[in-house]
Formats: C-alpha cells, structure tokens, sequence
C-alpha cells in the first residue's frame, strides 16, 4: 500500500515574458501541462487541460485517465474556432495512483516528460513526441546532438491541434522511496540528468527539491518556462505529512522564485509553489546631479532677469509657429514610418528559409527591416497551409508573438513547433 506526497514549482525563465506553463498535484492527480500558440493561446490551451484534469477524483485507472485526456484535447481543439485562438496547443504529461496495487498510470502527449528517481538513477519514463526524438530513435542523432539542434522544439503531437490525438499511457510498479518528476522541457533543456539527481539526493523535502530544480533551471539559462511537479512515494501506513496541494491552485500566481546572482544553496522559504509571472516595472530614470562646487542653475526667471524682453513681430511669430507645426508633423510622419519599417516583426521567407525579420520586408522608405532570427526551418518543408500563412506575412507586436506563430508552423509531416 503506497500513497503520495509532493510539491510543485514553476518560473518564466530569462527570456519569455509570458509564464504558458500550468500544473497540478492533488491527492488524485498530477500533471504538467505546457502551452503553445501565442501569448493568449498557450496559455488558454494549458489551462484547458489542467482544468479537464483537476475535475477528476477518487481512484483513476490507465483507461480512464487516457479518456480525461482525449477530452481535454477535444475541448481545447473546440476552443481553438476561435480565430484568436486559431492553432493553438499543449503538451501534457499527468500521473495518477493506484494505491491499493502500487501501482502509478500515467500519460503523456508531446515533449513534456515524467521521471522517476530510484537508487541513484534517474529513469525517463515517457517518450517524447518530438523531431529530434524520432531522429534519435533512427540512429540519425545522438543524445548529445539533439541537445543543440535547431529544431530541437518541433513537436509531433499535442493537444488541440486536431479533433483526435494519439495519448501514450504508462503503468508503472512503484516502490516506496521512488521520487517521480513531471516537468516541461524548460526543466530537461537547462538541467542535466546528474544535476537533477544531486539535487534529489541532497533535498528529502519536496518542495525544496522542486524549488532548487527550477531554480537551477533559471540560472543555467532559463530560455523557457520551467515547471516541475515532485512526487514522493510514501507507505501508507506511515503518519500523514502535510495536506497535498488543492487541485485547482493554479501555481503560476504564487510569489515569485529568487534564483539570486550566487550559487543555490536554499530553497526561498515561501512554500513549495513557484512564481508570480509578473513583469518587473521600468527603472525610473536617474536623476542628473551637479559637480561638487557648480554653481546652481538659474530658473528661467532668473536667466532674464534684467533684460527687457525682445519685440517680435506677428508676421515672425506666425512664420515660426507654421515651421513648429511643420516640423512636427514631419516628426509625426518619420516617427511613424521608423515604427511600421522597424517597430514591428514579421516572419519572412527569406532565400528559402522561415526567418524573423524586425521590420516589414523590404523596408520603408531608408529604413531598412534588420534579420533577428533564423528558425532554422526551410519553406520547402512546410505544408500547404503554412505557406499561406507565410506569404500573408502577418504582423506581430513582439518576437515572442512571432516566434509562437513559427512555432506553430506545420511541416509536411504535421510536425508542429512548441515555445
């Protein structure tokens, strides 16, 4: 007889201002779900999941837990009619006990994995659903390589994408002692197997060992969100540790995680959950200061004090106030056109490959559209609809809009790109 105790952990990372990461530990459940497709899409998509998942109570076999599954991705595919929504998707993994065999069902859709931690080894439970895995899996890569490669994101499966999806279940033996992590790539890309593994060993509490995972994660780069939900696998029969975590706490809104400039050597003392996805508001700007010993500026007074004001003539100061006005709307006029050649982003077909440009192609009067980003993917790969899509060349008001729109780019093998 088993039962489980864990913690979970999540932050935005360095680079994504959006935290599209969403997870959850109850006494029924666990699962890690992270979102792609826009700002307001990944978010939405993960959240879907998460809360199709969270509804779920009481003893959950593999079947059943595959169903909640399909159901999500059904949910998430109906909400993507939505034009604003339009291609957007999750991955999943989740995990759910059978205390009375030992027995812990989990699934899993894309390239977020479950882990499981026993005598000093750190076992990769799931499968990714991901191009460098199937290259991998063909003896075409190896580990190493797939650690690096360009497109190293593109995800063959996911949530929401189409009315149907594949789920890959897994029935694993647990063992009391076993420690089991579900997390987003965000954790795996930054964080090698021997560091996750010292960080278990050197932690017994689990919400410390989540937090000091996340935090590694952040500080070693942190170039995507990062979660990790920790399950502990307890007897049952030993005393009751703390309550697990309420099924629909959504952990992105909790204090944020201080990763610090040093070394990890704690944990923050606010609980086991992560962040606040919350931007830091601009530095005010610095006051100028005097040279020691400089007399003080006059006020404008002061400066004429004195002197009798000069006469000027209406037709000059009409003459004057027209050149204001014309200078002005020059002003207007060059501002505005610097802003649609350079202010926004577009993604381009640039000599045949997908590129992010700053700017509008082709440029705007002088100024020319600046090359920000080489996806690495090839127009010739893409399927039909993405050419289209490619050739509308949308405007977007950040790089991470449009990196999520790339992400979201089919190839002719369906194969979908993930933030």
């Amino acid at each position: 007889m088993i039962r489980l105790e864990g913690a979970s952990a999540t932050h935005v990372g360095q680079v994504r201002q959006v935290n599209q990461d969403r997870a959850l530990f109850s006494k029924s459940i666990a699962a890690v779900a992270d979102g792609m497709g826009g700002h307001a899409g990944g978010e939405k998509a993960a959240a879907l999941a998460i809360g199709e998942l969270s509804g779920v109570r009481g003893l959950i076999s593999l079947e059943r837990l595959v169903k909640v599954a399909e159901a999500a991705n059904r949910r998430i595919y109906e909400q993507a009619s939505d034009p604003s929504l339009r291609g957007m998707g999750t991955t999943l993994v989740a995990a759910a006990a059978d205390p009375g065999n030992s027995i812990l069902n989990i699934v899993n859709v894309g390239d977020s994995r479950a882990y499981r931690a026993r005598a000093g080894a750190l076992e990769q439970l799931t499968q990714d659903h991901s191009l460098v895995e199937d290259l991998v899996r063909e003896g075409r890569l190896t580990r190493e390589e797939a650690l690096t490669h360009p497109q190293r994101n593109i995800v063959t499966r996911a949530l929401g994408i189409s009315a149907e999806v594949a789920v890959d279940p897994y029935q694993i033996d647990a063992e009391v002692g076993d420690r089991y992590i579900l997390c987003s790539d965000g954790l795996f890309n930054e964080v090698d197997d021997q560091s996750i593994l010292g960080i278990l060993a050197n932690n017994a509490d689990a919400a410390k060992a989540a937090e000091l995972l996340v935090a590694e994660a952040v500080e070693r780069g942190g170039r995507d969100n990062v979660t990790v939900v920790l399950i502990d696998v307890k007897d049952a029969t030993d005393p009751v540790g703390a309550e697990p975590e309420a099924a629909d706490r959504d952990i992105t809104k909790e204090e944020p995680l201080d990763v610090g400039d040093g070394p990890l050597a704690e944990a923050p003392e606010h609980g086991s959950l992560g962040p606040r996805t919350e931007e830091v508001p601009p530095v005010d700007a610095p006051i100028a200061l005097l040279p020691e010993g400089a007399p003080e500026q006059p006020s404008g007074d002061e400066v004429h004090r004195g002197r009798p004001a000069k006469r000027r003539w209406l037709p000059f100061r009409s003459t004057l106030l027209l050149s204001l006005v014309v200078m002005f709307v020059l002003g207007l006029g060059l501002g505005g056109s610097y802003w649609y050649s350079r202010g926004a982003y577009f993604v381009d077909d640039v000599e045949g490959s997908v590129v992010i440009l700053r700017g509008r192609p082709g440029g705007v009067l002088w100024f020319n559209s600046e090359e920000i980003d080489d996806t690495g993917l090839l127009v010739e790969d893409l399927d039909g609809a993405s050419r289209e899509r490619l050739r509308a060349r949308t405007q977007w008001g950040s790089l991470d809009d449009a990196r999520d729109f790339v992400s979201n780019l089919s190839s002719a093998d369906t194969a979908t790109l993930t933030g």
